[in-house]
């Protein structure tokens, strides 16, 4: 273990703590940061709601408490004042105040500058069918409080035959389509810095050096361990950066999922892929000996990763608790993906996930064994592309 840690202390120190990627993180943060700024900028720019304001003749004054209430009611913020007719011509002209009521407050006339606003005049009609009412059951000696809680109370009961699915919640979807998203460039990112490691020391010569001290197995873990380091350090940067966006433009207060317990699955399952595809990007890349090539054997694998991240975007939405999404999500290559999304939509069950990783876990051993096959033969092979079946034949 104290050579394989030295691998990958090495490892970290040829990646992570370069200027550049420092640099990069840094950027990548500002821009979420900037980002975050300007969307709460905009959330809160115009905070305050919109008044809507009426004013009353003294002969419709006994209507101003049954706008208030219908206001109320509608949460429309509502401002009353009295004026007289002359008074409120000028305001209605000048925008300071939106209809003058005057007349009957049970059959008003509401003027106003050019043409009613729907929305004032359906809260005018409202309030005045509301006064009629009131006016009449009171003339009759009834109750106008009982007969509105009576009227209030009869509604239909209704009783779907065929309920429809329920849908997605669009801030849940949200956070599920950034976590893949998240999780999907980090496999690559570090995927794809391991694959190159891997042929860099090979073009360089380097390897021949590093293989007559230790094994190629520590080599290859050191490697895994070092770069997983990295990625694991620019998941837990940018997610926590995502985290804190959304805290504070307070996405937080609007999701029915834990933003905590969601970024939690995220790094467990970053884990789990990234032991998954890491293995496979390593030891493959050993087949090739030149940057040129490293295509041939990097490609199937980004193969690999974009049919269960795009199966994840479009089939998971959808219906997250389909036969089919549940069989693929206890796939290794797909349960990275799958899983942590269907956690975050509320459709997953405990022993699904402990299924999941379970065999996931139990999937990381036989890779080993058939990187580390791949791996010993072909660090060393120079000239063409070795083939896979010799590779795993000769070793």
């Amino acid at each position: 273990m104290s050579t394989i840690w030295a691998v990958a202390r090495r490892e970290v120190k040829a990646r992570m703590l370069t200027r550049a990627n420092l640099i990069s993180m840094s950027l990548l943060v500002l821009l979420i940061a900037i980002g975050t700024g300007v969307g709460w900028y905009f959330q809160h720019r115009d905070t305050a709601p919109p008044v809507t304001r009426i004013a009353l003749a003294s002969e419709t004054a006994p209507l101003a408490p049954v706008l208030e209430a219908s206001a109320a009611a509608q949460e429309i913020t509502l401002e009353t004042t009295r004026m007289t007719a002359e008074v409120a011509t000028e305001a209605l002209l000048d925008g300071d105040t939106d209809a003058f009521l005057q007349g009957s407050p049970a059959a008003p006339e509401m003027l106003v500058a050019r043409t009613a606003d729907p929305s004032v005049l359906s809260l005018v009609s409202g309030a005045v069918g509301t006064y009629a009412l009131d006016s009449a059951v009171s003339s009759l000696g009834g109750d106008p409080a009982a007969v509105a809680a009576a009227l209030a109370a009869a509604v239909p009961s209704v009783t779907a035959v065929d309920p429809p699915t329920a849908e997605v919640d669009g801030a849940e979807f949200g956070v599920a389509m950034v976590m893949i998203s998240l999780l999907f460039g980090a496999l690559i990112g570090t995927g794809s810095t391991i694959s190159m490691g891997v042929v860099e020391e090979k073009t360089s010569r380097v390897v021949e050096i590093l293989l007559s001290t230790i094994r190629p197995a520590q080599l290859l873990a050191g490697k895994i361990l070092g770069v997983g380091i990295y990625g694991l350090f620019q998941v837990f940067v940018l997610g926590a950066a995502g985290v804190g966006a959304a805290v504070v433009l307070g996405a937080g207060d609007l999701l029915q999922v834990s933003l905590g317990l969601s970024f939690l699955w995220l790094v467990v399952w970053f884990l789990l892929g990234y032991l998954l595809f890491a293995l496979l990007f390593g030891g493959f890349a050993a087949l090739v000996s030149r940057q040129e090539d490293i295509g041939s054997v990097t490609t199937p694998l980004i193969m690999l990763l974009l049919v269960p991240f795009y199966a994840t975007m479009f089939l998971v939405p959808n219906d997250p608790e389909s036969t089919l999404v549940r069989v693929l999500s206890i796939v290794p290559f797909f349960s990275p993906f799958m899983l942590p999304v269907r956690s975050a939509l509320g459709a997953l069950q405990g022993w699904e996930m402990a299924l999941g990783l379970a065999v996931t876990v139990l999937t990381i051993p036989a890779l080993v064994w058939i990187a580390g096959r791949v791996y010993r033969r072909g660090v060393l092979h120079t000239g063409g592309k070795l083939a896979l079946r010799e590779a795993l034949r000769g070793a």
